[in-house]
């Protein structure tokens, strides 16, 4: 470090903190990062090398001297009595050696270590009291978190029961996988909500929800690696793992034991070759002294403990030019940015565009026509404008100015309330029309094969269709005239129409493409009243009735039915014969969610309550699938008297096991 007074090294000392708190604030409390990991990395440890030259300047209100974040919000306050420290960073495999070296020098001896994956979510407690989930618990300042056990219980890998009747305490971390990250910004985006920076931010935002509901839609995971206050016989990381697993915990397979650098240079150097096909995030390797008595020998710090350290992933990023801006409208009206720039390689794909996502982010990143830029992905899989390389910046660059007209439909675009999109509101715009159209074709609605984006771009462009139900009056003479469309492929299009006709009302309620309404909820609501007439006719208190069909959809469907647009519409496709009662299986309402539903359950024993069909009946009912045989993918085995070969199975893979009784406290 270059030599500076105590004068400088106070002033740069508070620029840091105060900057570095900013920073903090919106990670670890709003869940909005500001800044990419590694420019927080580089000021928090230029801060960590001014304090070590400079002892005098540290005070407990540094944030080299907390964990995490502040503690500021609705949930309920949880203190933890052991608390949940966070880990020290290494950026180089040269850090690494110090830290080996360092651990050789304070206990002795080598140290066998267990090596982990650093996975990209939010740290998480799980308490369990005789067995049974008692609270789920956030990290916060690391000493206290926050109480989020009801939307714990909707991650579906977390057990809520334990096959021993165990009070002990669980952590790990929980997280968001790459598919679901994606779908989930995808989904914000397009209704013009701000989108998630990375997969931590999404698992945090998703979790730390005050309407569980909200929590149960989002598709969270866990990793449990830490065993709190484990049994006698676990005396080391990697036993403690397998006894977690075995307990029914979701725990990482891909953990080492391993005892010399070059093994866990070479796992290191595995793994950041399997990073981008790995179906979760990952920012790093994890060393952990795997001798239990060892870790409680060397303890923590005010801050870390001794015992670990995070090797952290250099940044994956690339410098291209922006060559355009170009702007896209889609099926609700957004109008989102992507820029276009010079293609470069980033984890293992050709990147050549990035969304921009909002007028806000654009101005925020500050993003102009013909400069360099960095380039990375957002959770791995997410191309995404990191910075503008200013140092770079052409004399003649201006500044860019977003549009205040559609793309498509030249109409001005407004800004609702509350959004950070802008938005068409022309319900005749060309190209709403066009994503509303192929969007009512797909799959998940009407599932009209042959009729994708191409198909439907030229229909518009050749004047034959302006909503979804002009569709129904297709002839073959309108569709001769499109390019490539011969006998066979007119009448299988047209067949494909017709045969729309008689889908159930769930789908046509999907196909409308109404704000919210996917299509679980459109089943749920068809499920509920039947047929289209009553759909249109309910109001929001009866709709937000059925069960996890919030306000924010009732308000939508309600909203929607109320125009008369609409209203004609959908008489106009009745007309035209299509189908509006709900075809599904008129059975009870949907399943709550329960203890057994969606699981797996094997029987064996002789059970003196309920004879064999009848527990089966039972479990059913409340969505289970009984099998005869015990698998990996079992998830219970309910055993009685004489249990013989499945329960001797099932202990032998880790499954988890119920006697006759508790199964029926779950039941009951």
């Amino acid at each position: 470090m270059a030599e500076i007074t105590l004068d400088q090294a106070r002033q740069e000392v508070a620029a840091l903190r105060k900057q570095l708190d900013e920073w903090a604030d919106a990670y670890y409390t709003k869940d909005a990062p500001v800044v990419e990991d590694n420019v927080y990395d580089q000021k928090y440890n230029r801060l960590l090398e001014v304090e070590q030259e400079f002892p005098e300047l540290v005070t407990p209100d540094s944030i080299t001297q907390r964990v995490g974040g502040q503690v500021d919000s609705e949930f309920t306050k949880v203190a933890h009595p052991i608390p949940m420290l966070s880990m020290g960073d290494v950026f180089s495999k040269d850090e690494l050696k110090e830290f080996d070296q360092r651990m050789q020098k304070l206990v002795g001896h080598p140290v066998t270590y267990n090596v982990e994956l650093k996975i990209d979510g939010l740290s998480l407690s799980l308490e369990y009291e005789n067995g049974r989930l008692k609270r789920a618990s956030t990290r916060g300042n690391g000493s206290v978190g926050e109480d989020v056990t009801a939307n714990a219980r909707y991650i579906s890998d977390i057990p809520q029961t334990l096959p021993e009747p165990l009070t002990t305490e669980v952590r790990g971390e929980c997280y968001m996988g790459k598919k679901a990250f994606a779908k989930l910004n995808q989904e914000r985006e397009e209704a013009g909500q701000s989108v998630f920076a990375n997969p931590r931010n999404a698992a945090a935002g998703s979790l730390r929800q005050l309407d569980a509901k909200v929590t149960k839609k989002r598709d969270l995971s866990t990793f449990i690696y830490t065993w709190v206050n484990p049994p006698a016989e676990i005396t080391s990381q990697h036993q403690a793992i397998d006894a977690m697993h075995k307990l029914g915990f979701h725990t990482n397979e891909t953990g080492r034991k391993l005892a010399s650098l070059d093994e866990i240079f070479a796992f290191i150097d595995e793994y950041t070759a399997k990073r981008d096909s790995l179906t979760y995030g990952i920012d790093g390797i994890v060393l952990k002294v795997d001798d239990l008595n060892l870790q409680q020998q060397l303890g923590n710090t005010v801050k870390v403990p001794r015992w670990e350290i995070a090797y952290k992933f250099p940044p994956e990023e690339q410098e291209t030019v922006v060559h355009e801006i170009v702007w896209t409208v889609g099926r609700t009206g957004v109008v989102t940015p992507t820029a276009v720039m010079d293609p470069v390689q980033l984890a293992g794909t050709t990147v050549s565009r990035a969304s921009l996502h909002n007028p806000d982010y654009l101005m925020e990143k500050g993003v102009r026509i013909g400069e360099t830029v960095k380039l990375h992905k957002a959770g791995d899989i997410i191309p995404e404008i990191s910075e503008v390389v200013l140092s770079k910046r052409p004399a003649d660059s201006v500044p860019y100015k977003i549009p205040t007209t559609c793309p498509s439909c030249g109409q001005e675009l407004v800004h609702l309330q509350d959004e950070v999109a802008l938005r068409c509101i022309n319900p005749s715009c060309p190209a709403q029309v066009e994503e509303g159209i192929t969007h009512f074709a797909s799959r998940p609605a009407m599932n009209i094969a042959g009729l994708g984006p191409k198909i439907v771009k030229q229909l518009i462009a050749s004047d034959l269709v302006h909503n979804v139900a002009d569709l129904y009056h297709l002839t073959p003479d309108d569709l001769v005239t499109l390019e490539h469309f011969k006998e066979k492929s007119i009448n299988n299009l047209l067949t494909a129409i017709d045969n729309s006709k008689q889908n159930s009302v769930e789908l046509l309620l999907t196909g409308l493409g109404i704000d919210h309404v996917g299509a679980k909820a459109a089943r749920l609501i068809a499920k509920k009243f039947k047929n289209m007439a009553k759909i249109m006719a309910a109001s929001v208190q009866d709709v937000a009735a059925i069960d996890t069909i919030g306000t924010t959809i009732a308000e939508s469907l309600t909203t929607y039915f109320a125009q008369p647009a609409a209203q004609k519409l959908i008489e106009e496709m009745q007309e035209n014969g299509l189908n509006m009662n709900y075809l599904g299986e008129d059975d009870s309402e949907e399943i709550q969610d329960n203890f057994f539903k969606d699981k797996t359950v094997v029987l064996t024993g002789k059970l003196e309550h309920y004879s064999r069909s009848e527990f089966t009946k039972k479990l059913q009912a409340l969505g289970a699938k009984v099998t005869g045989s015990v698998s990996r993918k079992t998830d219970y085995v309910v055993y009685g008297k004489d249990a013989g070969s499945k329960f001797t199975k099932a202990q032998d893979l880790g499954i988890s096991l119920l006697t006759e009784e508790e199964a029926i406290a779950q039941i009951e």
